[in-house]
């Protein structure tokens, strides 16, 4: 395995080993980091040399579930997989259905801001949107940590005009120009097509579980090592490092009211991200119920009433509840959460 190292004033350095890191560690001259996505790194307290290797991040975009791998050019340091966004439309729809029936009734309305919506250059649905948001999220983690010269993604193309069933294949395509823009940024980026991704996976033999959602690092991280081991020319070592599964937090927003009507006609508020308390949804938590502590999530939050916070793990399963004065913030709201499946 490798730790990624930071130097004391933030530039990322080379991994280490994990031995080397304790030891470190223990001598006090770096202390321990978590990134905002979950990634446990060192920041050293002294300072080093800044010469690094060349290191590339792979990214294998998807419809549902993305690839991640990075490694430099005889190591992988992380794989990992992210699960897309999926319930944006839903909500959408919900909202729209809430406004309608709200027009109908007798109630206080803002007056119209301009006679015609155009929708301005680049925009996205937001459905979509949520998806490139998450990826480039993952990528400014990423290379906040780690050294990377290049970026590796799969340049998603299907002929619609020709073939009428890559209604997925679409869903991949919308937005990513924007994604693009966003590596440049960070390094020189390396595009490739599918089929020269599945021409890598044979030529290295690397082998990719044909479930598409088992969050394992045979699913879609495979198709990211692929990449990499082309891009560097030889086999990358990928059996010995962490894999980590993302996933964006799902949390009842702010709503004008409850949406089933309720006796006496006043209806309570309903959802948001915070009630004026000290804990906000998406506050990673340390939690103590009875002689059980676990981390995780917060999902709900504390009233003048119930006094207890809800805490969810990370795929929004929620934990138990306990009482305020037995939670510890570790970090304030990540807005992804991150889970270490078994190998």
């Amino acid at each position: 395995m490798r730790i990624p190292v930071v130097s004391k004033d933030g530039k990322p350095l080379m991994p280490t080993k994990p031995a080397r890191a304790r030891k470190m560690i223990e001598a006090g001259v770096a202390k321990k980091c978590w990134s905002k996505t979950g990634v446990f790194y060192i920041q050293l307290l002294i300072p080093v040399g800044e010469k690094v290797q060349d290191m590339a991040l792979a990214i294998d975009p998807g419809s549902k579930y993305d690839g991640y791998a990075v490694s430099g050019e005889k190591k992988t340091a992380l794989k990992g997989m992210a699960i897309m966004p999926s319930k944006v439309s839903d909500k959408l729809t919900n909202r729209r259905e809430l406004r309608q029936a709200r027009r109908g009734r007798k109630t206080r309305q803002r007056k119209k801001r301009f006679d015609n919506r155009k929708r301005a250059f680049g925009w996205i649905a937001p459905s979509q949107l949520a998806k490139v948001q998450l990826r480039i999220k993952i990528v400014r983690d990423l290379v906040k940590i780690f050294p990377l010269n290049y970026l590796v993604v799969e340049d998603v193309r299907f002929n619609h005009s020709k073939n009428r069933w890559g209604k997925y294949f679409s869903t991949v395509e919308i937005g990513k120009t924007m994604l693009f823009f966003e590596l440049e940024k960070h390094g020189e980026v390396i595009k490739y097509e599918g089929w020269q991704t599945a021409e890598a996976r044979k030529q290295y033999g690397i082998f990719k579980s044909s479930a598409k959602d088992a969050l394992v690092p045979y699913s879609h991280a495979s198709d990211a090592v692929a990449m990499l081991c082309s891009a560097f020319g030889r086999n990358v070592d990928a059996e010995c490092c962490i894999f980590i599964v993302w996933r964006r937090l799902e949390f009842a927003r702010r709503s004008l009211h409850r949406q089933n009507f309720i006796s006496g006609g006043i209806r309570p508020s309903f959802g948001g991200t915070t009630n004026g308390t000290f804990f906000r949804k998406g506050d990673y938590v340390s939690a103590k119920q009875g002689n059980k502590t676990f981390r995780g999530w917060v999902c709900g939050l504390p009233t003048e009433k119930t006094k207890v916070v809800a805490v969810c793990n990370a795929f929004g399963k929620r934990l138990g509840q306990c009482s305020v004065s037995k939670v510890k913030l570790l970090r304030r709201s990540t807005s992804v959460s991150w889970q270490f499946p078994p190998d």
